[in-house]
């Protein structure tokens, strides 16, 4: 559709303007068949050495809300080679970060150009993704013969060897296994390539590949060579998606144009090849300029992905662009929903606005709105992670206006994504009658460039923020570093909550616990007492009691 073209088009003009810096993050096809682990175009730098951590599905906060269990969300910003392609902390606290991975599944690095289609994520990402249980894939892009692409660009790629091989797809698996990401995103939008060598080729890069690692496609070009978004899976897609008995992909990615009853006839289609509906994956293009599932301006299309109101879903989701609340400038229909990537003190109007994209209005996920935006969570499930222990959280989201060791002060403003933690749960929830209010501080951190700060919304009874869903299992000890008002403690799994002392500077609270081997949840609990904010710098559990 001419949508998905004009959406390229502002990917390529902005990525084109930045110039590749030593070992480039985004390679050309000849770079690709020539890449070695030690040749000028690797960057052992970019080595990503964080396994990905396991999960599970947390049950839900509210037994109202109806999630679908077997939906996958990936999440795809438009031009991560702008958004995150630094491979090194930066002195800037205002680049864009994420916090939302227990409602997500899959991130894919969405990026590229005509001449430089290959884009490989950044360590940093990867480590953080990784962390929170998320897996990364770099995207295989060719681009419209509109905005410069060819092709000879894509025959090039599909070349086989003397044995009828494809060479890139053993390259392409090669990379992603040095670098330590988890798979392929191809987008082939040049029309006239050969479609059914493309076939093939996807085919053998899923033959190729190890089982974890995992192949998407994007509904764009067809086997005779034109591209036609088909916004679902239909008899002329699906042997992009399996060819007979060759599995070609592991999902497949739908333009945003899709409808119900084309869904509808996706999911059966699905069924028919032997595929899950939920291996499709249902694009939504939250980019608020363009009209097809505008961010907050249209909210029914979440609604249409249900079989039946609180029934199964018709596929996954693909969320596209993203990242609105960071750059998105905004227009006669929509307001910027932050200035925060060219003012640095609008981070708070820039947090907001991924929340209120997974929890809803309501920017609370124990409680979604009646009407208007329910959230992504309101439909797929949020998971939580199975940690190695020691488990150590400060709260560090990737950035800080400050950097700090141990409750010291010991730097300026940054930005790196390796250095995030794994990320609450939930955004913040409230359990009771009383309110609380929850955020990342950047004023005040322990370790790292932020903490969490509790405000009670006025005098009440006992609330409870749940923070985390972790399986641990056995005797632990936990330590809390803490500071400010009384009335606050600190409670992990069905135990006994332990005050937080009440301090101006940070005070540590150490004790042991015993935790099931099902889920956990690490929650902070304000008493009536509680009056004044509390700011958490750290929570950390070792297995075994150690005191």
């Amino acid at each position: 559709m001419r949508r998905a073209i004009a959406a390229v088009a502002a990917a390529l003009l902005a990525s084109a303007s930045v110039p590749a810096r030593g070992a480039p993050l985004a390679l050309t096809i000849d770079e690709l068949m020539r890449w070695t682990p030690g040749g000028a175009t690797a960057d052992p730098g970019n080595v990503a050495r964080v396994p990905v951590a396991r999960r599970f599905h947390a049950a839900p906060l509210n037994r109202r809300v109806r999630t679908d269990p077997e939906v996958r969300v990936l999440y795809a910003p438009d031009g991560m080679d702008m958004l995150g392609g630094k491979r090194t902390a930066t002195p800037r606290f205002n680049g864009y970060v994420f916090t939302h991975w227990a409602q997500i599944d899959l991130f894919a690095w969405f990026a590229g150009t005509a001449t430089r289609g290959v884009q490989l994520p950044s360590r940093g990402w990867v480590e953080a993704a990784h962390r929170n249980g998320v897996p990364v894939i770099g995207t295989v892009f060719f681009a419209p013969v509109a905005w410069g692409g060819s092709p000879g660009t894509v025959a090039s790629f599909l070349r086989r060897d003397a044995r009828g091989r494809f060479p890139a797809a053993a390259q392409l698996v090669r990379i992603a296994r040095h670098y330590g990401f988890d798979g392929w995103f191809v987008n082939a939008e040049t029309g006239g390539a050969d479609g059914a060598a493309m076939i093939d080729f996807m085919a053998e890069l899923r033959a190729v590949a190890p089982p974890a690692m995992t192949i998407h496609w994007y509904d764009a070009l067809l086997p005779d060579g034109r591209v036609v978004w088909q916004n679902a899976l239909t008899p002329a897609n699906a042997r992009f998606l399996q060819d007979g008995t060759r599995r070609t992909a592991d999902a497949m990615f739908l333009n945003y144009d899709w409808t119900r009853a084309g869904l509808v006839e996706s999911a059966a289609l699905a069924r028919r090849l032997g595929r899950s509906r939920y291996d499709l994956f249902i694009g939504a293009d939250l980019w608020p300029a363009r009209d097809a599932q505008p961010a907050f301006r249209k909210g029914d299309w979440l609604a249409a992905l249900r079989e039946r109101p609180g029934g199964r879903a018709l596929g996954s989701i693909a969320l596209f662009a993203p990242h609105f609340g960071y750059s998105f400038p905004g227009d006669a229909r929509t307001p910027r929903f932050s200035d925060f990537d060219r003012d640095d003190r609008d981070v708070a109007r820039f947090y907001d606005a991924e929340r209120r994209l997974f929890a809803g209005d309501t920017r609370d996920p124990a409680r979604p709105a009646p009407t208007g935006w329910p959230g992504v969570a309101s439909l797929a499930p949020t998971s939580g992670v199975v940690p190695s222990l020691p488990f150590r959280t400060s709260f560090t989201t990737g950035h800080g206006r400050i950097d700090t060791r141990d409750g010291r002060v010991v730097g300026g403003p940054w930005h790196d994504m390796a250095r995030q933690d794994v990320q609450p749960t939930w955004q913040f929830a409230t359990l009771g009658r009383r309110r609380m209010t929850v955020a990342y501080d950047f004023a005040t951190a322990f370790s790292g460039g932020s903490s969490l700060r509790f405000v009670p919304d006025g005098p009440g009874g006992t609330a409870t923020v749940p923070l985390y869903a972790l399986r641990l299992g056995g005797r632990v000890t936990v330590t809390a570093v803490s500071r400010g008002g009384a009335g606050y403690a600190l409670r992990i799994g069905s135990g006994v909550a332990r005050p937080l002392t009440a301090s101006a500077d940070w005070r540590t609270t150490r004790w042991c616990a015993r935790t099931t081997a099902g889920e956990t949840h690490v929650s902070v609990v304000a008493r009536p007492a509680a009056r004044q904010p509390l700011n958490l710098g750290q929570v950390s559990i070792e297995p075994g009691c150690n005191i």
